[in-house]
């Protein structure tokens, strides 16, 4: 994305606002013009009041002034409560945008990232792109009032002074665009390296077990101070470099003071120019300089707030998962298989040419290897991938053209690496699904969790993904689940590796009841759930080795390698 591209998404953001900002305007513009009227006030206070030696006139002008101020603080005090408005409403858009985006991204996107280094990068990429609403950013729109007014101010009161303050103008322009090019440099590197520390920390606290039983700390120490030592480094650099940019803007408006100072001085020696037209001429040169340093400032704040606003946009047009067609509904069918092949990335395919059928109401196991596929089939049944070749039915239908959350809502999943958040055991097993206790209390005892839930309750709070609760728990809540949720397709994914044979007889026992007439499909290797199989598929490298009938199966030399 050009900086160009992205400086146009980055200002559609106040598309929104515009009446808004039309107000903030009107109320700039109503301070701006009273604010023009303090230097003039303050020339008569010092010639007239001071020097003139007119009392009365010196308290009315002075009372005017603290009068004309204090109706500004009222009006910036009002344009300041909408913009604070404008710049919290869009951090919450685009926290919402990226969030529902997120949870719509394809699955891939989180292969090769971890969740702290997906958190900083867009909490990092919105904080800098609200700043587009700080007064820093947004009001550099308006300033052309301030501009405005106190040139007209400066040759008013000397046309030779005025021209010294424009002569002024093009040298900051020249410092300022050196600035915003060093800090652009500097924050596009200071983006990679914290993104860089952010997955290596995601990743390490990930691991934290291995850390601590194998003795690593010490390295993973050293790691980090190196990591961190790149990031604060960019950091300091730009701090630096904002302090620079600040101590060369001053040093030039004290400069140009200075330099006013001596041209004041010599008029009014030559009478041609009084004490209070010097005093006003220095406020109006402040009206003129400070917004143009607003102004040429632009570039440099731009320059740290354009490389998120690309990185945010890159993230935002990933491609989402395929919705599919809205009006086509589900039927519970046959699922089938045609010719599909899946390789993640343009790599070595997972699954080649896989031709299967799961027919309405069967119960199917898949058994293979690690890396022969049998995960993969269930993923690209779930629509988390999409086949590189070939096509997926159900009853018929392409799943890609069926409605994805009416299709997603046709299976209930029980995996090994269940997920649970962190909430009771109620809401983990019902998800916002409005559910009796008794029909709660009915799943917990079909699953084998009844004897833990009397020692609990349903309230019992589970911990960050069931930190609180052993594996064979998780698991046994997450049939639960399941069971709750009623739906035609069942999947069990390596949920039997870790269970022992009392949960085993158990979702024996479902597959004759709650079970019976559902299509269940079961990757495992323990032989008391395959007798309860219709058909097993035994997958090899990505390619179906054996499809059959579990006792026909079992009588085959693949099966008789497998075991031994």
């Amino acid at each position: 994305m050009s900086n160009k591209a992205a400086l146009k998404r980055l200002f559609m953001l106040l598309e929104d606002y515009k009446k808004i900002i039309a107000f903030i305007l009107c109320c700039l513009l109503i301070s701006t013009g009273l604010n023009m009227c303090i230097p003039l006030l303050s020339r008569r206070i010092m010639d007239d009041g001071f020097i003139g030696g007119d009392k009365e006139l010196l308290v009315e002008l002075v009372v005017s002034s603290f009068f004309i101020y204090m109706v500004i603080a009222v009006i910036d005090i009002i344009k300041e409560k909408k913009r604070v408005d404008i710049a919290a409403n869009i951090q919450y858009f685009l926290s919402e945008q990226s969030f529902k985006h997120l949870m719509k991204i394809k699955t891939g996107y989180f292969s090769n990232k971890n969740y702290a280094e997906i958190l900083n990068n867009i909490n990092m990429d919105i904080g800098n792109m609200a700043s587009i609403a700080d007064n820093g950013v947004f009001f550099v729109l308006t300033q052309a009032f301030s501009v405005a007014g106190g040139m007209i101010g400066l040759f008013i009161l000397d046309y030779r002074m005025a021209l010294v303050v424009i002569f002024f103008i093009p040298i900051k322009i020249f410092m300022m665009k050196y600035f915003a090019k060093k800090r652009k440099l500097i924050m596009d590197e200071y983006i990679a390296e914290s993104e860089k520390y952010a997955g290596w920390f995601g990743d390490t606290v990930g691991g934290v077990r291995e850390v601590k039983i194998f003795g690593i700390l010490g390295n993973k120490c050293e790691e980090f101070a190196g990591r961190q030592t790149s990031v604060i480094s960019r950091q300091k650099k730009m701090n630096m470099l904002t302090q620079w940019n600040g101590l060369t803007d001053n040093v030039m408006v004290h400069l140009l003071l200075t330099i006013i100072y001596i041209i004041g001085a010599n008029l009014v020696f030559d009478m041609r120019l009084s004490v209070g037209s010097v005093f006003a001429f220095i406020t109006y040169s402040v009206y003129v300089t400070g917004p143009i340093s607003a102004i040429l400032n632009i570039g440099y704040l731009l320059s740290g707030i354009i490389p998120s606003t690309k990185r945010y946009y890159e993230f935002m047009d990933m491609e989402e998962e395929n919705d599919g067609n809205q009006t086509l509904v589900p039927e519970f069918g046959d699922i089938e298989f045609q010719q599909v092949s899946f390789a993640y990335h343009n790599d070595k395919p997972i699954l080649e040419n896989i031709n299967l059928i799961f027919p309405k109401g069967s119960k199917t196991a898949l058994i293979g290897k690690n890396g022969s596929g049998k995960s993969t089939i269930i993923d690209l049944l779930l629509r988390m991938y999409t086949p590189t070749k070939g096509m997926i039915l159900l009853a018929g239908n392409e799943i890609l053209n069926i409605s994805l959350d009416e299709y997603r809502n046709m299976f209930s999943v029980v995996s090994q690496d269940i997920y649970l958040f962190n909430d009771t055991i109620r809401n983990n097993i019902s998800l916002y699904k409005q559910v009796e206790d008794k029909l709660i209390l009915d799943a917990c005892k079909d699953s084998g969790l009844s004897e833990f839930i009397e020692a609990v309750s349903l309230d019992y709070m589970v911990g960050q993904n069931g930190t609180m609760l052993s594996g064979g728990q998780k698991q046994k809540i997450a049939l639960a689940r399941a069971l709750i949720h009623d739906r035609p397709i069942v999947v069990f994914d390596e949920v039997t590796s870790s269970t022992d044979a009392c949960s085993e007889q158990q979702i024996n026992a479902l597959l004759h009841t709650r079970l019976k007439y559902k299509t269940v499909i079961v990757i495992t290797h323990k032989e008391e759930i395959l007798n309860e199989m219709n058909q097993v598929v035994i997958l090899e490298s990505g390619k179906v080795n054996i499809f059959g009938e579990c006792e026909n199966v079992k009588k085959s030399k693949y099966w008789m390698n497998l075991h031994t």
